[in-house]
């Protein structure tokens, strides 16, 4: 993907068993940003047109000012938290995209990082997967308030609200499931078997034993279990694995080809060193038995690198509620393409977009409102690594960032980052 855009900065400063999604708590809110619980196949003909000569792209802007820009932010933001790399992709209509890297690859090698290395993006699939999901509705293969054993007989054996559960109570969190990903008791269980992947029926055994957090619709509370419920359903609707009817219907048409969801593909080449530090670093270490036999350090503490572990259950256990990884450009064409028109229309955004209770969160994409402009965002947290990606509507501008330390320091997270980002871009197209 490298292009006359991109450039890579070099800078030589400096598991969980699971995939950490988000919800409540200071933790949550770190790996997710999600609001606390609350209360109440087809076949068509076309003509191909060849041009004489390429197209070149209408510059509507000076892009090497806001590039500049934009790196100023970015390394001021990695200085701040200490992240060893950071990877961010910024995509517009008619210009080509701005790529950058910053940092390292490795802590011990010092290898310097690139917008063609991979990420980790966990939660950020979500969305992806609720666009899926609304196209299967509007083919009358899914319908959105049809309770889950409709489609999964049997599932979730045993647990108190199983029959009423629907499939949009999966998407915007107000099936009152537990958050597994953030569960100690869960990193325990998985922690004994990180070589070996866990499946989705797995997880629901273990959620059906969980007391559930309210009836369900009675409240919201962000969880994951949904999103990979979503993902099996929708396989057994189409007959098809999910990451074949993900390629076909979100990847392919954003024109992503390095976009991977795990554990059904994988990039060709391993992403990224991720670090943990704090609660990661304990889960990583003491939680799960494994001796730290690399003494890193960032700054004055202590940091886990999470690809020194076994990887099988933690590129497992996301899925489609969180497996994607990725180049960071490719993250950013597909959160354009869900919502210009590509992938979704209009009326499928309005669904997706109308927030649940006061939570902020529709089916699977959060709006906000950053600096007086409306924001489509997800953030995503996972063993090494914070990511955030969004969509301005009325600039028509899409972003994805990822950073390869997890917690982020206070003050210092991808809300930060998201919230400096979005005037700079809407400045720079309001003056085009």
């Amino acid at each position: 993907m490298a292009n006359a855009r991109i450039r890579s900065i070099a800078a030589t400063s400096a598991v969980l068993a699971l995939i950490a999604a988000c919800g409540s708590s200071e933790i949550i809110d770190e790996v997710d940003g999600a609001t606390p619980t609350t209360s109440p196949p087809t076949t068509s003909t076309s003509t191909v047109v060849e041009l004489a000569d390429p197209v070149e792209p209408i510059v509507v802007f000076d892009t090497d000012a806001l590039e500049a820009e934009i790196i100023d932010v970015v390394s001021q933001w990695q200085a701040e938290n200490g992240a060893p790399a950071v990877s961010l992709s910024v995509r517009f209509r008619d210009v080509d995209p701005i790529n950058i890297a910053l940092g390292v690859t490795d802590l011990v090698t010092a290898e310097p990082v690139s917008p063609d290395d991979y990420f980790r993006v966990g939660s950020i699939t979500k969305p992806m997967t609720a666009a899926l999901a609304l196209q299967l509705v509007d083919e009358g293969l899914l319908e959105l308030d049809e309770p889950v054993r409709t489609y999964l007989p049997g599932w979730l054996e045993g647990y108190p609200y199983a029959d009423e559960i629907t499939i949009r109570q999966l998407m915007d969190h107000t099936n009152g499931l537990r958050e597994y990903a953030l569960d100690p008791d869960f990193y325990s269980l998985t922690g004994t078997r990180l070589e070996t992947p866990i499946e989705p029926d797995e997880i629901w055994s273990w959620l059906a034993e969980q007391e559930p957090l309210f009836r369900p619709g009675e409240g919201y509370s962000y969880e994951t279990g949904g999103f990979l419920t979503l993902g099996t359903i929708i396989e057994e609707v189409t007959g098809n694995r999910a990451v074949d009817e993900m390629r076909t219907r979100i990847f392919a048409p954003a024109g992503a080809d390095e976009i991977y969801l795990t554990p059904q593909e994988f990039p060709p080449e391993s992403v990224v060193s991720g670090y943990g530090r704090e609660l990661m670093y304990f889960a990583s270490t003491t939680l799960i038995g494994r001796t730290d036999e690399q003494g890193l350090m960032i700054g004055e503490e202590p940091v886990f690198d999470v690809l020194t572990l076994p990887q099988a259950v933690i590129q497992s256990a996301g899925w489609t509620g969180g497996g994607v990884e990725a180049q960071l450009e490719d993250v950013a064409a597909v959160m354009m393409a869900m919502f210009d028109g590509t992938v979704l229309t209009p009326e499928q955004v309005t669904v997706m977009t109308e927030p649940v209770f006061d939570s902020g969160y529709g089916l699977g994409i959060s709006t906000d409102d950053v600096d007086g402009e409306i924001v489509y965002s997800h953030g995503g947290g996972v063993p090494g690594f914070r990511s955030q990606a969004g969509y301005l509507p009325d600039v028509d501008v899409a972003y994805a960032f990822s950073s390869s330390l997890i917690p982020l320091p206070e003050g210092a997270g991808v809300g930060e980052l998201q919230a400096r980002l979005v005037p700079i871009l809407t400045a720079a197209l309001a003056a085009s």
